[in-house]
Protein backbone atom coordinates (compact mmCIF):
# COMPACT_ATOMS: atom_id res chain seq x y z
CA UNK A 1 0.00 0.00 0.00
CA UNK A 2 1.28 3.67 -0.65
CA UNK A 3 2.22 5.48 2.06
CA UNK A 4 1.51 9.19 1.73
CA UNK A 5 2.63 12.36 3.68
CA UNK A 6 0.29 15.44 4.69
CA UNK A 7 0.08 17.76 7.63
CA UNK A 8 -2.55 20.21 8.54
CA UNK A 9 -3.76 22.73 11.28
CA UNK A 10 -7.27 23.16 12.82
CA UNK A 11 -9.94 25.31 11.33
CA UNK A 12 -13.13 26.69 11.47
CA UNK A 13 -15.69 23.78 10.61
CA UNK A 14 -18.38 25.24 7.96
CA UNK A 15 -22.12 25.02 7.79
CA UNK A 16 -21.79 21.93 5.26
CA UNK A 17 -21.05 19.87 7.73
CA UNK A 18 -23.44 20.57 10.30
CA UNK A 19 -26.32 19.23 7.97
CA UNK A 20 -24.55 16.44 6.90
CA UNK A 21 -26.27 12.84 7.41
CA UNK A 22 -28.16 14.33 10.68
CA UNK A 23 -32.03 14.93 9.37
CA UNK A 24 -32.52 11.10 9.35
CA UNK A 25 -31.00 10.71 12.54
CA UNK A 26 -32.21 10.90 16.39
CA UNK A 27 -29.76 12.76 17.95
CA UNK A 28 -28.80 9.69 20.17
CA UNK A 29 -26.73 8.56 17.25
CA UNK A 30 -24.53 11.26 18.21
CA UNK A 31 -24.36 11.11 22.31
CA UNK A 32 -21.51 9.19 22.90
CA UNK A 33 -18.57 11.10 25.08
CA UNK A 34 -16.29 8.98 22.95
CA UNK A 35 -17.08 6.02 19.69
CA UNK A 36 -18.92 3.10 20.58
CA UNK A 37 -17.93 0.12 19.13
CA UNK A 38 -21.64 -1.29 17.51
CA UNK A 39 -22.37 -4.83 17.54
CA UNK A 40 -23.97 -4.70 13.88
CA UNK A 41 -20.83 -3.38 12.44
CA UNK A 42 -21.70 0.38 12.45
CA UNK A 43 -19.01 3.15 11.93
CA UNK A 44 -16.98 4.09 14.42
CA UNK A 45 -13.96 6.50 14.99
CA UNK A 46 -11.36 6.38 17.92
CA UNK A 47 -9.60 9.78 17.79
CA UNK A 48 -6.69 9.24 20.26
CA UNK A 49 -4.47 12.29 19.28
CA UNK A 50 -7.14 14.59 19.23
CA UNK A 51 -7.08 15.75 15.41
CA UNK A 52 -10.90 16.64 15.66
CA UNK A 53 -13.45 18.33 17.45
CA UNK A 54 -15.92 15.71 19.48
CA UNK A 55 -19.01 17.03 18.13
CA UNK A 56 -16.99 16.68 14.60
CA UNK A 57 -16.52 12.87 15.53
CA UNK A 58 -19.85 12.19 16.46
CA UNK A 59 -21.00 13.84 12.88
CA UNK A 60 -18.42 11.79 10.85
CA UNK A 61 -19.78 8.67 13.06
CA UNK A 62 -23.84 9.86 12.64
CA UNK A 63 -22.89 10.23 8.93
CA UNK A 64 -21.29 7.01 8.07
CA UNK A 65 -23.82 4.50 10.24
CA UNK A 66 -26.60 4.12 7.66
CA UNK A 67 -24.41 2.90 4.66
CA UNK A 68 -22.54 1.19 7.24
CA UNK A 69 -25.39 -1.11 8.93
CA UNK A 70 -27.19 -1.30 5.15
CA UNK A 71 -23.94 -3.01 3.96
CA UNK A 72 -22.57 -4.95 7.37
CA UNK A 73 -19.40 -3.28 6.59
CA UNK A 74 -17.53 -1.54 9.64
CA UNK A 75 -15.46 1.46 9.44
CA UNK A 76 -12.63 2.58 12.03
CA UNK A 77 -11.24 5.76 11.67
CA UNK A 78 -8.14 5.78 14.43
CA UNK A 79 -5.47 8.70 14.74
CA UNK A 80 -2.26 8.04 16.78
CA UNK A 81 -0.01 11.06 17.80
CA UNK A 82 3.11 8.43 16.97
CA UNK A 83 3.66 5.56 14.86
CA UNK A 84 6.59 4.89 17.73
CA UNK A 85 9.23 3.87 15.05
CA UNK A 86 6.86 1.42 12.97
CA UNK A 87 6.22 2.59 9.43
CA UNK A 88 2.47 2.87 8.68
CA UNK A 89 2.43 -0.52 6.72
CA UNK A 90 3.90 -2.10 9.93
CA UNK A 91 0.92 -0.59 11.97
CA UNK A 92 -1.71 -1.25 9.58
CA UNK A 93 -0.71 -5.34 9.44
CA UNK A 94 0.33 -5.24 13.43
CA UNK A 95 -3.91 -4.02 14.05
CA UNK A 96 -6.08 -6.89 14.65
CA UNK A 97 -9.58 -7.06 14.24
CA UNK A 98 -12.22 -9.47 14.87
CA UNK A 99 -14.16 -10.62 12.16
CA UNK A 100 -16.97 -8.49 13.12
CA UNK A 101 -15.23 -6.03 13.25
CA UNK A 102 -12.89 -5.93 10.31
CA UNK A 103 -13.99 -4.04 7.38
CA UNK A 104 -12.42 -0.50 6.42
CA UNK A 105 -9.75 0.35 8.37
CA UNK A 106 -8.31 4.30 8.03
CA UNK A 107 -5.31 4.61 10.17
CA UNK A 108 -3.90 8.55 10.18
CA UNK A 109 -0.75 9.13 12.29
CA UNK A 110 -0.37 12.73 13.65
CA UNK A 111 3.64 12.94 14.49
CA UNK A 112 4.32 11.20 11.25
CA UNK A 113 2.27 12.66 9.17
CA UNK A 114 0.60 9.73 6.97
CA UNK A 115 -2.08 8.25 6.11
CA UNK A 116 -3.23 4.70 5.29
CA UNK A 117 -6.23 2.58 4.27
CA UNK A 118 -6.71 -0.97 4.34
CA UNK A 119 -9.63 -3.16 3.35
CA UNK A 120 -10.36 -6.46 4.94
CA UNK A 121 -10.05 -9.53 2.07
CA UNK A 122 -13.70 -9.92 2.23
CA UNK A 123 -14.05 -6.78 0.47
CA UNK A 124 -11.09 -6.13 -1.78
CA UNK A 125 -12.71 -7.54 -5.36
CA UNK A 126 -15.25 -4.53 -5.05
CA UNK A 127 -13.16 -1.76 -2.89
CA UNK A 128 -10.05 -2.42 -4.88
CA UNK A 129 -6.79 -0.03 -4.81
CA UNK A 130 -8.48 2.52 -6.71
CA UNK A 131 -10.92 2.89 -4.46
CA UNK A 132 -8.29 2.90 -1.43
CA UNK A 133 -6.49 5.52 -3.44
CA UNK A 134 -9.43 7.75 -3.85
CA UNK A 135 -10.22 7.33 -0.25
CA UNK A 136 -6.80 8.70 0.51
CA UNK A 137 -6.73 11.66 -1.72
CA UNK A 138 -10.04 12.63 -0.72
CA UNK A 139 -8.57 12.94 3.37
CA UNK A 140 -5.10 14.12 1.89
CA UNK A 141 -6.48 16.68 -0.30
CA UNK A 142 -8.69 18.46 2.28
CA UNK A 143 -5.51 17.88 5.16
CA UNK A 144 -3.05 19.84 2.77
CA UNK A 145 -4.60 22.59 2.41
CA UNK A 146 -5.03 22.78 6.44
CA UNK A 147 -8.84 22.70 5.89
CA UNK A 148 -9.83 19.61 7.89
CA UNK A 149 -13.86 20.28 7.60
CA UNK A 150 -12.95 19.64 3.31
CA UNK A 151 -11.13 16.74 4.12
CA UNK A 152 -13.93 15.45 6.43
CA UNK A 153 -16.59 15.79 3.99
CA UNK A 154 -15.13 14.90 1.14
CA UNK A 155 -13.65 11.73 2.83
CA UNK A 156 -16.70 10.32 4.11
CA UNK A 157 -18.66 11.04 0.74
CA UNK A 158 -15.93 8.69 -0.26
CA UNK A 159 -16.28 6.21 1.39
CA UNK A 160 -20.11 6.04 1.02
CA UNK A 161 -19.73 5.94 -2.39
CA UNK A 162 -17.42 2.90 -1.91
CA UNK A 163 -19.98 1.29 0.85
CA UNK A 164 -23.14 1.73 -1.78
CA UNK A 165 -20.69 -0.19 -4.62
CA UNK A 166 -20.66 -2.40 -1.89
CA UNK A 167 -24.48 -3.21 -0.93
CA UNK A 168 -25.15 -3.23 -5.22
CA UNK A 169 -22.29 -5.98 -5.62
CA UNK A 170 -24.28 -7.59 -2.26
CA UNK A 171 -21.25 -9.10 -1.63
CA UNK A 172 -21.07 -7.46 2.28
CA UNK A 173 -21.21 -10.88 4.15
CA UNK A 174 -23.76 -11.71 6.99
CA UNK A 175 -22.18 -10.99 10.20
CA UNK A 176 -21.20 -14.43 11.97
CA UNK A 177 -23.71 -15.66 15.13
CA UNK A 178 -23.12 -17.80 17.49
CA UNK A 179 -26.72 -19.43 18.97
CA UNK A 180 -26.52 -19.44 22.68
CA UNK A 181 -28.13 -22.30 25.13
CA UNK A 182 -27.55 -24.22 27.93
CA UNK A 183 -25.35 -26.65 25.74
CA UNK A 184 -23.25 -23.54 24.86
CA UNK A 185 -22.02 -21.40 27.49
CA UNK A 186 -18.98 -20.25 25.60
CA UNK A 187 -21.69 -18.10 23.26
CA UNK A 188 -21.51 -15.67 25.82
CA UNK A 189 -18.06 -16.03 27.07
CA UNK A 190 -15.98 -12.91 27.47
CA UNK A 191 -19.21 -10.32 27.12
CA UNK A 192 -21.27 -8.80 30.01
CA UNK A 193 -24.36 -9.08 29.92
CA UNK A 194 -25.30 -6.29 32.44
CA UNK A 195 -23.21 -2.98 33.54
CA UNK A 196 -22.62 -2.89 37.16
CA UNK A 197 -21.61 -0.23 39.65
CA UNK A 198 -23.32 2.32 37.80
CA UNK A 199 -23.98 5.70 39.62
CA UNK A 200 -27.16 7.35 39.10
CA UNK A 201 -28.45 10.90 39.81
CA UNK A 202 -31.49 9.96 42.72
CA UNK A 203 -34.21 12.59 42.32
CA UNK A 204 -33.14 14.14 46.01
CA UNK A 205 -29.69 14.43 44.84
CA UNK A 206 -31.62 16.81 41.43
CA UNK A 207 -33.32 18.56 44.04
CA UNK A 208 -30.29 19.83 45.69
CA UNK A 209 -28.66 20.82 42.90
CA UNK A 210 -31.80 23.24 42.24
CA UNK A 211 -31.71 24.68 46.02
CA UNK A 212 -27.54 25.17 45.26
CA UNK A 213 -28.04 26.92 41.73
CA UNK A 214 -30.91 28.91 42.73
CA UNK A 215 -28.91 30.43 45.73
CA UNK A 216 -26.38 31.39 43.30
CA UNK A 217 -28.75 33.14 41.07
CA UNK A 218 -30.28 35.05 43.98
CA UNK A 219 -26.57 36.41 44.86
CA UNK A 220 -25.94 37.38 41.26
CA UNK A 221 -29.38 39.03 41.45
CA UNK A 222 -30.60 36.51 38.57
CA UNK A 223 -33.61 35.20 37.73
CA UNK A 224 -32.98 31.72 35.97
CA UNK A 225 -34.89 28.76 35.05
CA UNK A 226 -32.81 25.86 35.93
CA UNK A 227 -33.56 22.10 34.45
CA UNK A 228 -31.68 18.63 35.87
CA UNK A 229 -31.56 15.79 33.36
CA UNK A 230 -29.97 12.35 33.88
CA UNK A 231 -27.52 10.55 31.89
CA UNK A 232 -29.65 9.89 29.35
CA UNK A 233 -31.12 13.64 28.87
CA UNK A 234 -34.63 12.92 30.77
CA UNK A 235 -35.94 15.39 32.97
CA UNK A 236 -35.46 14.89 36.92
CA UNK A 237 -36.07 18.30 38.55
CA UNK A 238 -36.78 21.61 37.02
CA UNK A 239 -37.95 25.24 38.56
CA UNK A 240 -38.43 28.90 37.59
CA UNK A 241 -37.73 31.76 39.61
CA UNK A 242 -40.48 34.04 40.23
CA UNK A 243 -39.62 36.82 37.34
CA UNK A 244 -37.74 34.33 35.09
CA UNK A 245 -38.40 34.21 31.67
CA UNK A 246 -40.79 31.68 30.58
CA UNK A 247 -38.93 30.79 26.96
CA UNK A 248 -35.99 30.09 28.84
CA UNK A 249 -37.54 27.23 30.48
CA UNK A 250 -37.12 25.33 26.83
CA UNK A 251 -33.87 26.49 26.51
CA UNK A 252 -32.55 25.32 30.00
CA UNK A 253 -33.71 21.73 29.42
CA UNK A 254 -31.76 21.61 25.89
CA UNK A 255 -28.87 23.05 27.71
CA UNK A 256 -28.42 20.34 30.04
CA UNK A 257 -30.12 17.13 27.65
CA UNK A 258 -26.70 18.64 25.72
CA UNK A 259 -24.48 18.58 28.61
CA UNK A 260 -25.25 15.19 29.44
CA UNK A 261 -25.72 13.34 26.17
CA UNK A 262 -22.80 14.75 25.06
CA UNK A 263 -21.05 14.24 28.46
CA UNK A 264 -19.28 17.89 28.02
CA UNK A 265 -20.09 21.61 29.23
CA UNK A 266 -22.16 23.41 26.33
CA UNK A 267 -20.90 26.10 24.24
CA UNK A 268 -19.89 27.09 20.82
CA UNK A 269 -17.88 24.51 18.42
CA UNK A 270 -15.87 24.23 17.87
CA UNK A 271 -14.87 24.04 21.71
CA UNK A 272 -11.98 26.39 22.71
CA UNK A 273 -12.26 28.74 20.13
CA UNK A 274 -12.04 32.15 19.60
CA UNK A 275 -13.87 32.61 16.25
CA UNK A 276 -16.88 30.02 16.42
CA UNK A 277 -18.42 29.77 12.99
CA UNK A 278 -22.09 31.12 13.98
CA UNK A 279 -23.52 29.49 10.58
CA UNK A 280 -22.19 26.33 12.26
CA UNK A 281 -23.61 26.15 15.43
CA UNK A 282 -27.13 27.27 14.00
CA UNK A 283 -27.23 24.64 11.38
CA UNK A 284 -26.29 21.93 14.16
CA UNK A 285 -29.16 23.48 16.18
CA UNK A 286 -31.64 23.55 13.33
CA UNK A 287 -30.67 19.66 11.82
CA UNK A 288 -30.58 18.30 15.82
CA UNK A 289 -34.35 20.53 16.35
CA UNK A 290 -35.41 18.60 12.36
CA UNK A 291 -34.27 15.14 13.52
CA UNK A 292 -36.41 15.24 17.31
CA UNK A 293 -33.47 15.70 19.24
CA UNK A 294 -32.17 18.56 21.47
CA UNK A 295 -28.94 20.19 21.09
CA UNK A 296 -27.85 23.52 21.92
CA UNK A 297 -24.12 25.33 21.53
CA UNK A 298 -24.96 28.03 24.01
CA UNK A 299 -23.36 28.28 27.51
CA UNK A 300 -24.98 27.21 30.35
CA UNK A 301 -25.11 23.11 30.36
CA UNK A 302 -22.68 21.46 32.56
CA UNK A 303 -22.15 17.59 33.15
CA UNK A 304 -22.93 16.49 36.48
CA UNK A 305 -19.69 13.95 37.43
CA UNK A 306 -19.47 11.63 40.04
CA UNK A 307 -16.75 8.55 40.08
CA UNK A 308 -15.79 9.85 36.57
CA UNK A 309 -19.09 8.77 35.40
CA UNK A 310 -21.42 11.52 34.08
CA UNK A 311 -24.82 10.94 35.66
CA UNK A 312 -26.85 14.22 34.31
CA UNK A 313 -26.78 17.57 33.60
CA UNK A 314 -27.89 21.05 35.03
CA UNK A 315 -28.81 23.79 32.68
CA UNK A 316 -29.85 27.44 33.20
CA UNK A 317 -31.42 29.53 31.24
CA UNK A 318 -31.92 33.34 32.10
CA UNK A 319 -28.74 35.30 32.12
CA UNK A 320 -25.69 35.68 29.66
CA UNK A 321 -23.81 32.46 28.79
CA UNK A 322 -21.08 33.39 31.18
CA UNK A 323 -23.77 34.05 33.99
CA UNK A 324 -25.83 30.68 33.70
CA UNK A 325 -22.80 28.06 33.50
CA UNK A 326 -21.66 29.89 36.76
CA UNK A 327 -25.21 29.24 38.00
CA UNK A 328 -25.24 25.61 37.17
CA UNK A 329 -21.66 25.12 38.30
CA UNK A 330 -23.08 26.28 41.86
CA UNK A 331 -25.67 23.62 42.13
CA UNK A 332 -23.75 21.35 40.95
CA UNK A 333 -21.07 22.31 43.93
CA UNK A 334 -23.83 22.12 46.87
CA UNK A 335 -24.69 18.65 45.77
CA UNK A 336 -20.93 17.39 45.55
CA UNK A 337 -20.46 19.03 48.84
CA UNK A 338 -22.95 17.57 50.51
CA UNK A 339 -22.38 13.73 49.00
CA UNK A 340 -18.50 14.58 50.07
CA UNK A 341 -19.68 15.04 53.53
CA UNK A 342 -22.49 11.91 53.52
CA UNK A 343 -19.77 9.95 52.32
CA UNK A 344 -17.40 10.97 54.81
CA UNK A 345 -16.81 8.12 57.59
CA UNK A 346 -17.82 9.61 61.16
CA UNK A 347 -15.34 11.37 63.49
CA UNK A 348 -13.91 8.50 65.79
CA UNK A 349 -15.14 8.77 69.48
CA UNK A 350 -12.54 9.09 71.87
CA UNK A 351 -13.69 7.10 74.77
CA UNK A 352 -12.54 7.67 78.69
CA UNK A 353 -11.74 5.77 81.31
CA UNK A 354 -12.37 5.66 84.71
CA UNK A 355 -9.50 5.85 87.02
Amino acid sequence: MRVTRWWFERSVLTISLGLLGLLSLPLHALSDEAPVESKEGGSHIVDSAHMFDPLLVSLMNADLATESKLTKVPILIETVDTLDGKTIDEAIRQKELPPQQDGIYILLAKKEKKIEVRVAKPFESVIGESERKGIRDAFIEGLRKGKPEEAVSQGVRTLNRALRRVRKTELAPEPATVESSPKNPAAHHGSSLVVRNQVKLALSGARLILEGAEAKASELGLKVNIAVVDDGGHLLAFARMDGARPASGYTSITKATTAATFRQETGPSPRGTTTPDPLLNLSLQNAAAASGGKLTTLFGGVPVIVDDQVIGGVGVGGGTGEQDAIVAKAGIEAFLSELKEKQSPPPSETKTTQP
